[in-house]
């Protein structure tokens, strides 16, 4: 009697959990950034981590420049 009044407690708790949460989707902006000086410096990056700017990734374009992809979480 005990362990199903237990079991009962335990899955009411669980199923109200669940429908008490919502999920959090976290939405994304991206921004493509070339610096033609050749390299991007320190300063210019850390500029861009100071805004929430992530390097995702890093190539260089067709035209020979880095390229850089970052992202944010949209405010």
């Amino acid at each position: 009697m005990k362990k199903s009044i237990a079991l009962i407690i335990t899955a009411s708790s669980l199923i109200l959990a669940g429908c008490c949460t919502t999920p959090h989707q976290t939405k994304w902006e991206y921004k493509e950034v070339e610096f033609p000086s050749g390299t991007a410096s320190e300063d210019q990056l850390n500029q861009l981590g100071d805004q929430g700017w992530s390097v995702v990734a890093a190539t260089v374009s067709t035209r020979g420049i880095p390229l850089f992809l970052l992202k944010r979480e949209k405010q």
